[in-house]
């Protein structure tokens, strides 16, 4: 799974968003404000399904999901 597509699914079940590609859209565009000088591409790496499982559970038990720390998370995963 790729690392916007586990962000989009916290969104989704957070019901910010009802459409993962909006989800997914919106996280592209976060990170190129945040993060001009990376590449999205390079970001975006595939995250092992037991490692997204997890980490959208994890996330679930949060109050609020917040893009920018989420993509900080996952930066080294």
């Amino acid at each position: 799974m790729k690392k916007v597509s586990v962000i989009a699914q916290c969104l989704i079940n957070e019901k910010s968003f009802n459409e993962m590609s909006e989800a997914e859209s919106r996280i592209k565009q976060i990170f190129g404000l945040q993060y001009a000088d990376h590449s999205f591409d390079e970001w975006n790496t595939e995250v092992s399904l037991l490692s997204a499982k997890r980490f959208i559970s994890v996330v679930a038990n949060s109050s609020k999901v917040r893009i920018r720390a989420l993509i900080q998370e996952l930066w080294h995963y």
